[in-house]
């Protein structure tokens, strides 16, 4: 295992493993200059993680999987990108999105029309312009989630019981899993986020 120092943005100098470098051919769009990152666990919450550029210490994004907020998330992937990133199968690939956090955290966006395309297996990635009308450069989490609670709730009663919904399943205390607790544990989740991006 060979292992490379980086400078990073929010925790100094970090020592990564070569074998987990990230090249994007094309970087990011605005950061066309740097092609090389790295993915940093977000130590409070699995559902954000930090892409962090191994070229520029500043670049460094907060960034999510689509479809931990918006459950029926889905996207086509050109052949081109199937092409560029060498995918082979649909275990291949994960796909992130770039996160803002504003002044008001409860605002928190993710840029769901510009996802970035990982192929897992070589380590090679892609940000890729989506047109579709149900996705923007600014799609507010917590509204999304909101929207979703009540699924949120059906299938989570579901798991706890190994019953279908539809069979009536005994009833369970649903405020736990409201989307007020949904707001609220993301707002702490995201004080860190900006403790972290105030530095």
């Amino acid at each position: 295992m060979i292992y490379m120092m980086i400078k990073t943005k929010f925790w100094g100098e970090a020592d990564i493993d070569e074998s987990k470098m990230l090249t994007m051919a094309n970087g990011l769009i605005g950061f066309e200059g740097f092609t090389k990152f790295v993915m940093i666990p977000h130590e409070k919450d699995a559902n954000f993680g930090w892409l962090q550029s191994a070229e520029n210490q500043h670049l460094c994004f907060l960034i999510t999987t689509p479809t931990s907020f918006m459950f029926d998330y889905s996207i086509d992937i050109s052949d081109e990108t199937v092409n560029c990133l060498g995918i082979t199968a649909a275990e291949d690939v994960a796909i992130y999105c770039l996160v803002t956090v504003p002044e008001d955290p409860l605002q928190i966006s993710a840029n769901l029309s510009g996802p970035l395309i990982f192929n897992v297996t070589n380590c090679t990635g892609e940000q890729v312009v989506v047109m579709d009308e149900r996705y923007s450069v600014k799609h507010y989490i917590i509204d999304e989630l909101k929207a979703n609670a009540p699924r949120v709730i059906d299938n989570l009663t579901s798991a706890f019981t190994g019953q279908a919904v539809s069979e009536a399943p005994p009833a369970i205390d649903e405020s736990i899993f409201s989307a007020e607790n949904f707001a609220a544990e993301l707002e702490e989740s995201l004080k860190v986020c900006n403790s972290y991006m105030n530095q």
